[in-house]
Parts: C-alpha cells; sequence; structure tokens
C-alpha cells in the first residue's frame, strides 16, 4: 500500500471514529436529572358553602380544600391533584 493511501485511510479512520464518538457524547451528555416538583401545600382555607369533606386521608395523603375548578376536595398524589368531589358552584366535574 503507498504512503498516500495509508494516510487517506487513516484519515477516513479518523473521521469515523470521531463521528461515532461525537454521536454516542452527544446522547448521554445532556442526560440531567429534572429537579423534583415542590412539595405541595396542604390546602386552602375552607369557605363556608363548601361540601362537606370526604375523609380525612385518602390513599395515605391528606384530603385538602382547593379553589381551582370552582372548589373541591382531594388529595395531591405524584405531583397531581386527584379530585374527590364535584364542583359546588355547578354541581358538576
Amino acid at each position: 500500500m503507498s504512503r498516500s493511501r495509508r494516510i487517506s485511510a487513516l484519515t477516513t479512520a479518523a473521521t469515523v471514529a470521531a463521528l461515532a464518538a461525537g454521536m454516542l457524547a452527544g446522547g448521554v451528555a445532556p442526560a440531567g436529572a429534572q429537579p423534583p416538583p415542590p412539595a405541595p401545600g396542604q390546602g386552602e382555607p375552607v369557605p363556608a358553602w363548601a361540601p362537606p369533606k370526604p375523609a380525612e386521608f385518602w390513599i395515605g395523603e391528606p384530603v385538602v380544600w382547593t379553589s381551582a375548578w370552582g372548589g373541591r376536595w382531594g388529595v395531591w398524589k405524584n405531583g397531581g391533584f386527584l379530585i374527590l368531589s364535584s364542583n359546588p358552584v355547578t354541581g358538576g366535574g
């Protein structure tokens, strides 16, 4: 094999290796985890017109009042709010 062919082959091999390493590193490097969401509050003050509280605890979490969606009883579980009562203003969901 001539000297120029060896240099060409080495250059090609180095380019392929660099591209492969870049693709591997690019797919792995920026994988940072999101921080956990902040702990939800223990609910809001309950208005006088609120329906009766359905339970003190549900799935091991305290039942709390939220004024969202017209007001509801529910629990915070895994970063989401699970609704346990209907909307007392409209009587619906």
